[in-house]
């Protein structure tokens, strides 16, 4: 092949300073967190996985009698979790002395989903440890427990709180595309579930053609409710529920920030923030190492 049967670099596009980068392309945004909002940006920097925590306290450390009783309850909630016995199982932690409860994070460290919630006027702060399915949830009101289970039950009892489908539909507006017809298959899949009905119903807008009409009758008619969790262990997610009972927004965040997948899941909470039967098992080994490795 002769120079002449090239393309001439001069007929390539000279207008970007890369002709392989496109810039000023749109980017996706999402119904319920915007491409490039704060809220979304802060879901970066969550870990895919992380370790089981080094010994940190003094070589000299002894464990105290409660701190004894509490690491034993939560050694035989974990075993009967990974058996399928006894899930939900609360160890309180608010008699610990600080000494305690600084040994117990530095033991159980801190894991892939977060998140808060309010519940009868009281505010949760919810934090996995390393070890899936244990949970460390602090309230506004002073309480603060260790707890056993897929989920929090104070995350299941705040959504079962929630108001019921069917919601009702506004009328048709000017510039409306898909909203009307979204919401009504939200109402009817939400009024008909049922816990042990199957998987969850999805809906993904990142498909579906939805106008600035469309993302704002969704928000007006759904809402956010006071529950939110975020998980690193699928990529950055986020999933919130809406003021709808069964209803969920749940968003996908890439490392730029922008959202890459946008749904509304209807059931039971999103498989994301969720513990499986096999974590729990991963879980049990992985506690005895920690205690081991403390001599306890």
């Amino acid at each position: 092949m002769s120079e002449s049967d090239l393309i001439p670099l001069k007929n390539l596009d000279q207008s970007r300073a890369n002709p392989m980068i496109w810039e000023n392309e749109e980017q996706p945004q999402g119904i319920f967190i915007n491409a490039g909002d704060d809220d979304a940006l802060a879901l970066l920097g969550i870990p895919a996985m992380q370790l089981p925590p080094l010994a940190r306290l003094p070589v000299d450390f002894e464990p105290g009698p409660q701190l004894l009783d509490r690491l034993e309850q939560l050694r035989q909630a974990i075993r009967d979790a990974a058996t399928g016995r006894h899930i939900d199982q609360r160890i309180d932690m608010a008699e610990l002395d600080q000494q305690s409860r600084q040994a117990l994070h530095e033991m159980l460290g801190e894991g892939e989903v977060s998140g808060e919630v309010s519940l009868d006027g009281v505010t949760y702060a919810i934090t996995e440890s390393v070890l899936t399915g244990i949970w460390r949830i602090s309230g506004s009101d002073a309480t603060e427990w260790l707890e056993v289970a897929p989920v929090p039950a104070v995350v299941t009892r705040a959504a079962n709180s929630l108001r019921p489908a069917p919601v009702a539909l506004p009328p048709a507006l000017p510039g409306l595309m898909n909203g009307l017809p979204v919401l009504a298959e939200i109402n009817e899949h939400a009024a008909n579930w049922q816990e042990g009905s199957g998987p969850n119903r999805v809906l993904n807008f990142s498909l579906l053609p939805m106008s600035p009409q469309d993302q704002a009758l969704l928000t007006d008619v759904l809402g956010r409710a006071d529950l939110v969790l975020n998980s690193g262990g699928y990529g950055n997610c986020r999933v919130m529920a809406t003021r709808v009972r069964h209803v969920w927004a749940v968003q996908y965040v890439n490392g730029m920030g922008h959202t890459i997948l946008d749904t509304i899941e209807i059931g039971h909470v999103p498989d994301a923030a969720v513990a499986a039967r096999e974590d729990f098992e991963d879980s049990a080994e992985r506690l005895d190492e920690i205690l081991e490795a403390y001599r306890l």
